[in-house]
């Protein structure tokens, strides 16, 4: 398996636009982890785990040496099988060193390349809870990370491994890139996943690859959650690939490329492989939940200052002053990333759903009506930013335009009247009686 490995400049700006890639996750997730139950040779009554580790680059100290730079780090896992609802069993430790040379400071912080190692150990099914430490040499700093697994039989007739999504694959040079974690970017135009496939025995079987989108069924968009507002969900296939196999006994590697045209949406997916027979009863089954990140917000929250000022629509006057009088851009940074802290509705994670949502509809703003002002500075845009787009506009031409947004989900509808006749859509009525109800 060949490691990835890119070269980034470095500067402040940048360092803004990594950090809020990653929202306040990267100091809390320093390094990533995966744990992969593969149905390979191991003794009877256990099941091989592959634990992968990933350590961005920016995690490490790097040391100049003669020809470039190095960095060294020793990794530790402690492995518990958790017993009841508290209670946990020590089973086994392990260690391992990593070395990590690269020709030029710049290489040394990139955000996007990653060391990965791999550790792989057998355990009997059940629960476990894995502590993977990690210690830089150069530093002596202690960086440790925690991941519960279910660890499954696979000692059925038709078994799968667990899926691993690939950063990158060559299939003619039969090279694939791990991806180790539970997000991936957005703008991704394909998404391939790795799994291994055992028969105990000649068959011919359907495999089948389904990725699942949970869909808003109703509910208020972005204020909503702010508010305490709830919605539901439901789900649909947006992709399923079916094909007939005739396989003979043992095992082999599988990787299933999902074309991507649009890229994904922002959110949450499943990834589905199922195994069916010829009477379409299934014999084998493995789920991988995953998020897509918006790749966008990187781009969207560059210049910082305009991304304050845009807290306007959903923030109080004193906490954006707050932010502001921060003396130097890395304190109004912290100030900021700690506004959205404070409103991730899934604290620990890498994504803040929240930030992530409002950017995005800033940046559609600017994109459909963007002119003399910037599209979130406009009537229409302020509506956008706040409620996403509408579920049908209705339009009616004359010496002055009008444009009426209806949001049936709401129950709520906004008209816009082009007063010049040069596009310059007023809102006819404020949003709210009183600004600070939504704020």
């Amino acid at each position: 398996m060949r490691l990835p490995f890119a070269k980034t400049c470095w500067h402040f700006v940048v360092g803004l636009l990594l950090l809020a890639g990653r929202a306040h996750a990267q100091a809390e997730l320093p390094f990533f982890l995966e744990a992969i139950n593969v149905p390979a040779t191991a003794p009877p009554g256990q099941t091989r785990v592959d634990l992968y580790v990933a350590v961005p680059y920016q995690t490490l100290q790097f040391l100049q040496v003669e020809r470039g730079f190095r960095a060294t780090y020793n990794l530790q896992v402690e492995i518990y099988r958790l017993e009841g609802a508290d209670q946990r069993r020590f089973v086994r430790r392990a260690g391992w060193q990593r070395q990590v040379a690269v020709a030029d400071f710049a290489a040394t912080r990139s955000a996007e390349t990653r060391d990965l190692s791999m550790y792989t150990f057998n355990l009997a099914p059940g629960r476990y809870e894995l502590v993977v430490q990690l210690e830089d040499l150069a530093t002596r700093r202690l960086l440790s990370r925690t991941l519960e697994t279910r660890v499954r039989s696979l000692d059925a007739p038709v078994a799968l491994s667990d899926p691993l999504l690939l950063d990158r694959y060559d299939s003619a040079q039969q090279v694939m890139v791990s991806h180790v974690g539970q997000t991936v970017s957005t703008d991704r135009s394909s998404l391939s996943v790795f799994y291994e496939l055992v028969v105990r025995r000649p068959q011919r079987v359907q495999l089948v690859h389904e990725l699942v989108r949970p869909e808003r069924r109703s509910g208020w968009p972005l204020i909503g959650p702010l508010l305490g507002i709830g919605r539901g969900e439901e789900y649909r296939v947006i992709y399923r690939h079916a094909v007939w196999k005739t396989l003979t006994a043992g095992s082999r590697s599988q990787v299933h490329t999902i074309p991507l045209p649009e890229g994904l949406e922002a959110g949450a997916y499943l990834l589905r492989i199922l195994v069916l027979d010829s009477e379409g009863r299934e014999l084998a089954l493995v789920e991988k939940p995953f998020t897509a990140v918006w790749s966008g917000l990187l781009a969207q929250v560059q210049d910082l200052d305009e991304a304050i000022e845009q807290l306007r629509y959903i923030a109080k006057q004193k906490d954006i002053d707050y932010i502001k009088a921060g003396k130097t851009p890395e304190e109004r940074w912290q100030r900021f990333l700690s506004f959205w802290k404070k409103r991730d509705p899934t604290p620990g994670t890498p994504r803040n759903e929240q930030m992530e949502e409002f950017y995005y509809r800033v940046a559609l703003a600017n994109r459909k009506f963007g002119g003399r002002r910037p599209g979130w500075q406009t009537d229409r845009g302020h509506i956008v930013v706040l409620f996403g787009e509408p579920d049908f506009i209705e339009r009616r031409d004359g010496s002055r335009p009008l444009e009426i947004w209806h949001y049936q989900r709401l129950g709520r509808r906004f008209i816009f009247i082009d007063r010049t006749g040069r596009g310059d859509f007023e809102l006819l009525e404020p949003v709210w009686e009183s600004p600070s109800r939504i704020r």
